[in-house]
């Protein structure tokens, strides 16, 4: 009883032990982040200095030049590019989204057309009697090669485009595909989620019934004058409509007009187009493991953007997390078990081609990465993680140590797209993903908006000290 009774005392003690070791390690890190942070400054540099990325751009380029000079300036064990073949779609000067409308010019005149969220822009943008809409090409979308005007038919559900193209009331016309975000949602991605469809397939859904362009409401709740770009895809054996997002506020106004101006007029003029795929790289910079140095756990976000804003929350913030997470770690004198791998990861807005390269490099070289983690989410004030259900059991005694520093929130089942394509080719890897608060995400996603005066410094930071303890917590409880 007595040999017991130690082996009780010193197994508890051990744990004891851990327990403050453990706390030592996040005021560490979280010191390190809110005083000596420099995830800020260097998203400040990459926004200002290089701006939007987007896939297969000089810009893109750019960036993966200063990403590679930042990273080795910190002497960090190993930093690389990997080549990745990307593709290269590029908008023009030439896109160009007017209304002409009678009704409204009337209304306007009058100034009785409030409801219609409209006098922002009409000033600025009324051509004789013509309105330059906020709108910006998807994507991926195809030129219109000259003028295009149709009139428009608005639509909210999958149900009623079948229904209005079966009837043949799409033939010719332009569709606006209006779905709104459903407002009940906390979390503004689960509503994101019940839209976006539209935007990616609308056009391919479109063309079947004979239309001659789409329309897509911005992906955002908020109701503004700001419209977001995103990527656009095409089935193969339908004939490629034109596509263009349009703001919120004129989704709204348009929906309304329709009904009072039968005679109402799009016009849309596209010069965008698609060229040959282009070489780029994967950015990457590790930290070698002393115990199980064969051994990976990633952690990123992907360095393109879309050439709307300067990419600041989506996804340069995420770059940063991972950075500073990885320079933290280092800066406090911490000895990794396992390798630390902090990546960039190229073409994840239209193609996924760097995360599919890292992946099928990794399985061609037999790389053991035990577990990756995203962040995606924007640099927004951390609220904790979505846990792979296999290591769920392991982080779950961590939770009161993460709920101190308000990121204790734990889902069930983590995951992203960057790192999903690890997981298909090593089902064992461990998936995690980095969760924000949600609520003012979707003002900037894919616009204009996305620039680096929207980015609180205090709320990145946080981030990549979110993002550094669960590095360790990884480290430490993974084999």
């Amino acid at each position: 009883m007595k040999c017991i009774a130690l082996l009780f005392v010193g197994l508890l003690s051990a744990f004891s032990c851990k327990a403050q070791n453990d706390s030592a390690v996040f005021a560490s890190v979280f010191k390190e982040a809110l005083t000596h942070g420099e995830c800020y400054s260097r998203l400040g540099e990459l926004c200002k200095t290089i701006g939007s990325r987007l896939s297969g751009s000089d810009n893109a380029e750019k960036a993966v030049a200063w990403g590679l000079n930042m990273l080795s300036s910190y002497h960090f064990d190993t930093v690389f590019t990997q080549p990745v073949m990307v593709p290269r779609w590029e908008r023009s000067n030439t896109e160009l989204l007017t209304l002409s409308s009678a009704v409204l010019y009337k209304k306007l005149k009058k100034g009785v057309a409030s409801n219609y969220n409209c006098e922002a822009f009409e000033e600025s943008t009324r051509v004789s009697r013509r309105f330059r809409l906020p709108a910006v090409a998807l994507g991926g979308t195809v030129g219109t090669a000259g003028k295009l005007s149709a009139s428009v038919v608005s639509v909210h559900t999958d149900a009623e485009l079948d229904s209005l193209g079966k009837s043949g009331m799409l033939r010719g016309k332009m569709v606006l595909l209006n779905r709104a975000f459903p407002e009940e949602n906390l979390n503004t991605f689960a509503s994101y989620g019940a839209c976006v469809s539209q935007r990616v397939w609308g056009a391919s859904r479109c063309a079947v019934y004979g239309a001659a362009a789409v329309l897509v409401r911005s992906m955002s709740n908020r109701c503004d004058l700001h419209a977001h770009t995103g990527v656009m895809l095409y089935a193969d054996s339908v004939r490629k409509i034109p596509a263009m997002a349009v703001a919120t506020a004129v989704a709204d106004m348009l929906d309304q007009l329709i009904t009072e101006d039968p005679r109402m007029k799009i016009t849309m003029e596209l010069g965008c187009r698609t060229l040959p795929d282009r070489q780029s790289a994967n950015v990457i910079a590790a930290s070698t493991g002393t115990v199980y140095p064969a051994k990976i756990i990633a952690f990123g976000g992907h360095f393109d953007s879309w050439d709307q804003g300067e990419g600041a929350h989506d996804d340069g913030a995420g770059c940063m997390h991972a950075f500073e997470a990885l320079r933290i770690l280092k800066a406090i004198g911490y000895k990794p078990r396992h390798t630390l791998c902090c990546v960039w990861w190229m073409n994840e807005e239209n193609g996924l081609r760097g995360a599919t390269e890292y992946a099928a490099v990794a399985s061609a070289n037999r790389e053991s990465h035990v577990a990756a983690l995203e962040s995606d989410r924007g640099g927004f004030t951390p609220r904790g993680f979505g846990v792979d259900t296999a290591i769920l059991s392991r982080i779950l005694p961590f939770k009161p140590l993460l709920e101190k520093y308000g990121i204790g929130t734990l889902e069930n089942g983590g995951g992203g797209a960057d790192i999903g394509p690890l997981k298909k080719y090593n089902p064992s890897t461990v998936l995690i993903s980095f969760i924000p608060d949600s609520q003012r995400y979707f003002d900037v996603h894919h616009a204009e908006t996305d620039v680096f005066e929207n980015v609180n410094k205090r709320e990145l930071e946080l981030g990549a000290a979110a993002v550094a303890a669960m590095i360790y917590i990884l480290d430490q409880e993974l084999e």
